[in-house]
């Protein structure tokens, strides 16, 4: 085998796998696959959007994280929505306004990293030319592709309250509607073919032109003229300036692995701190979705994510303890209160399903985790260009004076955790998962089940799932009654949903290293694509 593409779109997977058979390595396929993923899931991920990528490169000792987050415009200021705010959603936190101002339109949007962020990956760590790697994402655009089930449902799916439907996404701008619906000016069925020629003409000039023409070329210039005619809070001066963040990751231990994840505004911290107070338990012994068991992993969730809300922010703008966040006292701390019984903190957030994920692997070796994500896409799509733009400010704060509030050049915090799990030095789990902020409880218990209860990859991704980060407990149909019943006497509030593999519980894709070797498990909450390299 010469390697491995796991992520939630069959053929960007596909498109990957085919890249490793012709002698790529797993950073070029990563590259191809993620511009393919941008064409087949276009509210999920794109050039406007932004992201994570952990990379590991043994031969060249290379390991590491490139962060390509979004950032506020400079027209923006820290107070300029705090009278106006409605709410927050159940769903993530998202402010919530009369208008739907930072979840659709030009107000939603954030300066992208998406281009410069794959762009740089590739300098460092690709051996393909970058307009190659291009090539396929092109093609497909051009060419059409078949709208995949996930993303119909992304669209007509009920939103949470106070959050818009698919149609008025969908229809914010004239150009975004003349891709995505049909002549009637309804939503397309499963299986149509959408075809986006715009996006194929930009993505040919980033071939061509690398990602220079995006940042301050001819790409920037129809982009800034678009956003100043429509009072968007970007300008020339953003792309122009915009730079992504190269770092270490941030590591922690689980039983005797090794856990290397992202750090702020990320949440590797968290999903760190989480395994970090679980080590305290003997999960195995009280059995996989016991009641006992997921009271445990759901406090454990509550916990960090009081501390996510507390402390998590823009290093560049906050001090943000890590090491704290990360330290065994802080887990043993937590796992303290969670033994004594203690009533938890709670709040109303839970988390939606956006985003997207791609985990690749090659016979040296080479590693890569990386999600990126529009958030749930803004709508706004420029004459000519094809592609959606992000909605990143739904996700920064409009109060002023707190951790993740809105600050000109300030990323927002997010729930992205891409994850390379090691023993004795070597590799041994590649995951990362869509979701919000449930990503962080996906990413969780995948890691749980194949270390603690000795699933195969796809057991560990598909088995019922739970998520609790407040109020709520939620739990997928497939949970038992009799350990609901369980759940309740801890003190949850259980919200069982109707589904037996509902998106809202996140899709996890995992690369894992068994006995039988290299396997892949790929989410079947929606979508789903595993694509094996072979010699």
């Amino acid at each position: 085998m010469k390697g491995l593409v796991v992520c939630p779109q069959p053929i960007a997977a596909d498109v990957g796998a085919r890249i490793l058979e012709r002698g790529g390595n797993a950073f070029d396929a990563a590259v191809a696959a993620a511009f393919a993923q941008m064409v087949v899931d276009p509210f999920m991920c794109g050039v406007g959007g932004m992201g994570t990528l952990q990379y590991f490169n043994p031969l060249d000792n290379l390991h590491g994280i490139v962060d390509f987050h979004s950032r506020a415009g400079n027209k923006v200021s820290p107070q300029m929505w705090e009278g106006d705010l409605v709410g927050r959603s159940e769903i993530s936190g998202y402010s919530i306004f009369s208008d739907h101002r930072s979840e659709l339109g030009y107000s939603s949007i954030m300066t992208p990293g998406t281009v410069l962020g794959f762009s740089e990956a590739h300098a460092t760590l690709c051996s393909w030319d970058w307009a190659d790697l291009l090539q396929p994402a092109i093609k497909i655009a051009g060419n059409g592709f078949p709208l995949a089930e996930h993303v119909r449902d992304f669209w007509t799916r009920a939103p949470s309250p106070g959050i818009p439907d698919g149609i008025t996404r969908l229809t914010v701008t004239k150009p975004c509607s003349e891709i995505y619906l049909d002549g009637k000016g309804k939503i397309p069925n499963v299986g149509d073919i959408i075809r986006n020629p715009d996006m194929a003409k930009t993505f040919t000039i980033l071939a061509q032109e690398g990602s220079d023409a995006f940042y301050r070329g001819a790409i920037a210039d129809r982009i800034i003229d678009d956003f100043s005619a429509n009072n968007a809070f970007i300008t020339a001066q953003d792309l122009e300036n915009y730079r992504v963040r190269s770092n270490p990751p941030i590591w922690g231990n689980y039983r005797d692995y090794q856990i290397a994840s992202n750090p702020p505004p990320g949440s590797g911290a968290l999903l760190i701190q989480m395994l970090q107070t679980l080590e305290h338990f003997d999960l195995a012994s009280l059995g996989h979705n016991s009641g006992a068991t997921m009271n445990t992993i759901a406090s454990a969730m509550v916990l960090a994510h009081q501390d996510r809300d507390k402390y998590l922010a823009d290093p560049d703008f906050v001090t943000v303890d890590t090491n704290f966040l990360i330290s065994p006292e802080r887990a043993r701390n937590h796992a303290a209160i969670i033994e004594s019984k203690q009533p938890l903190p709670r709040t109303l957030h839970t988390a939606s399903s956006c985003t997207t994920h791609l985990s690749t692997l090659d016979h040296l070796g080479n590693a890569v985790s990386v999600t990126h994500t529009l958030g749930t896409g803004s709508g706004v799509v420029t004459q000519g260009l094809g592609f959606v733009y992000n909605n990143s400010m739904k996700l920064a704060d409009p109060i002023s004076g707190r951790p993740n509030s809105i600050q000109a050049g300030k990323a927002r915090t997010t729930g992205m955790v891409p994850t390379i799990v090691f023993k004795e030095g070597q590799p041994v789990i590649i995951v990362g998962a869509i979701g919000g902020s449930v990503i962080i409880s996906a990413v969780l218990q995948t890691i749980i089940n194949i270390i603690d209860y000795g699933m195969s990859p796809m057991e560990a991704v598909s088995v019922p799932r739970i998520h609790c980060e407040g109020n709520l407990l939620h739990v997928e149909a497939r949970i038992e009654g009799s350990q609901i019943a369980k759940l309740a006497s801890f003190g949850h509030k259980v919200q069982k949903s109707p589904y037996s593999f509902d998106p809202i519980m996140a899709r996890a894709h995992v690369i894992a290293l068994s006995d039988k070797g290299w396997r892949g498990g790929a989410d079947p909450r929606s979508g789903g694509g595993i694509a094996i390299a072979r010699f």
